[in-house]
C-alpha cells in the first residue's frame, strides 16, 4: 500500500514547478544541454558539426533556340546560377579551447580545472546558447552542482554521438518550458515535417504489469533524419504523438504527463526520437519529465552565411511627353450644339435668313 502512495504522489507532482507566467518572462535562450566525457588520454573535447547556410555558384548547360541566318536552330549554352545551400562545418575543440566561464547551477563559481574535474568521468553540461550567463529561471531544473559553462560559438553545434568512447550514444535534446495558455491547452514547439514516425519501439525495453517501460538497453522510435526544409510551429501537446518518461527511464501515462504539465513545468525533449543518453540527465532534478516524439524534434536552424542579394532597382521616371504639360480643363465647360444629321433621303433644311 505505501510504496503505491509514494508511486501516485510522485506522478501527480510537477514536473520541476515553476510559476506560471515563468515562460513568458524568461529572458535569454535555453541552454544547449551536452553530455561531455574525458576521452582516452585524458582530454575533455566537445565534437560535433554546426550547420551553415551559404551561397555557392553552380554551372548549367541548357538548351535554347536561336535564330542563325534566318532559321531557328538549338544550342546549348553554358550559365553560371547562383544557390542557398546548407552545408556543415566540424567542429573538434578540447573544453579549454573555448576560454569559458564555469559555475554551478546553483551560483559557485568554478576553475577550469575544477569544472575539468566535475566532468571527467560523465557529466551534464549546460552550455550557454548566446555567450552570456545562463537565466536562473532555466536553471530551476538542474540539480545544483551541475556545472553550467559560459563561452561563444555554441549555439549551433549539433553534437556528435555513437557507440562506446567518450562520445554519448544519442543526440542531445532540448530544455523547454510548457505551461497552460488561457484555455488551459498546453502548447509546445513542434516541426511542421515530422520524419521517422512509424510509432514502433525498437532496442531492449521491458514492461511491467503497469504498461510502463524501464530502460534496459535504450528506448527509440528508430532512425531519424533532420529535414532542412521542416519550420517550427506550435500545436497543443495534447495533438502531438509523445511519449513522457522520468530519468529513470520508466513510462509516465501521457494523462498525468499533461496534466502535471498543464501547471508549468521544465521538460527535456529528445533530440533524435530516442530517450538520450543517460549522460544527459544526470544534471537535471529527479522529477523532470522527459517526451519523446517525431513531432517534438524541430529542425536544426544554420548559421546564415549567405551572399546578400543586391535589392531591386527601382522604377525609373517616366519622361513627361513632349509639348510640357497638359493644360488642365476650365473650371466651367460651355455645352456645345448637337447638330443632328438628316435623315436619308430626305432634303436638306433650308439655311436660316438673317433678319434686317
Amino acid at each position: 500500500m505505501y510504496p503505491s502512495l509514494v508511486l501516485s504522489a510522485a506522478l501527480v507532482a510537477p514536473a520541476a514547478p515553476l510559476p506560471r507566467d515563468t515562460a513568458p518572462n524568461t529572458t535569454g535562450p535555453a541552454p544547449r544541454v551536452l553530455a561531455l566525457k574525458a576521452d582516452a588520454s585524458g582530454q575533455i573535447r566537445v565534437i560535433g558539426s554546426t550547420p551553415v547556410k551559404v551561397t555557392v555558384t553552380n554551372t548549367h548547360f541548357v538548351i535554347e533556340t536561336v535564330v542563325v541566318n534566318g532559321k531557328q536552330v538549338q544550342k546549348q549554352v553554358q550559365k553560371q546560377v547562383e544557390q542557398d545551400v546548407v552545408t556543415s562545418q566540424y567542429t573538434n575543440r578540447a573544453l579549454g579551447e573555448f576560454g569559458a566561464k564555469f559555475l554551478t547551477a546553483d551560483g559557485t563559481p568554478l576553475t577550469p580545472d575544477e569544472a575539468a574535474a566535475r566532468i571527467k568521468n560523465g557529466a551534464t553540461v549546460l552550455a550557454s546558447a548566446d555567450g552570456k550567463p545562463v537565466a536562473k529561471t532555466w536553471l530551476q531544473a538542474a540539480a545544483p552542482g551541475t556545472v553550467v559553462m559560459v563561452a561563444e560559438g555554441l549555439a549551433h553545434v549539433q553534437l556528435q554521438y555513437g557507440i562506446g568512447g567518450a562520445l554519448p550514444t544519442t543526440a542531445g535534446p532540448r530544455l523547454a518550458m510548457l505551461g497552460a495558455d488561457s484555455s488551459g491547452k498546453v502548447l509546445t514547439a513542434c516541426t511542421s515535417q515530422p520524419l521517422g514516425t512509424d510509432g514502433a519501439y525498437y532496442g531492449d525495453v521491458m514492461f511491467d504489469g503497469g504498461g510502463r517501460a524501464f530502460r534496459g538497453g535504450r528506448v527509440y522510435y528508430g532512425g531519424f533524419n533532420q529535414n532542412t526544409d521542416a519550420k517550427v510551429v506550435v500545436k497543443p501537446l495534447a495533438d502531438v504523438k509523445f511519449d513522457a518518461f522520468d530519468l529513470n527511464g520508466k513510462l509516465v501515462p501521457r494523462s498525468e504527463a499533461l496534466k502535471r504539465l498543464a501547471a508549468g513545468g521544465t521538460v527535456l525533449v529528445a533530440g533524435d526520437n530516442q530517450v538520450p543518453d543517460e549522460t544527459y540527465l544526470k544534471g537535471f532534478r529527479e522529477d523532470v519529465l522527459v517526451l519523446v516524439g517525431p513531432e517534438l524534434v524541430l529542425p536544426i536552424p544554420p548559421i546564415d552565411q549567405t551572399k546578400k542579394k543586391d535589392p531591386a532597382p527601382e522604377p525609373k521616371a517616366v519622361p513627361a511627353a513632349p509639348g510640357g504639360a497638359v493644360r488642365p480643363l476650365p473650371a466651367v465647360v460651355k455645352p456645345g450644339v448637337i447638330m443632328r444629321a438628316p435623315a436619308v433621303g430626305a432634303a436638306a433644311p433650308a439655311p436660316a435668313v438673317e433678319k434686317k
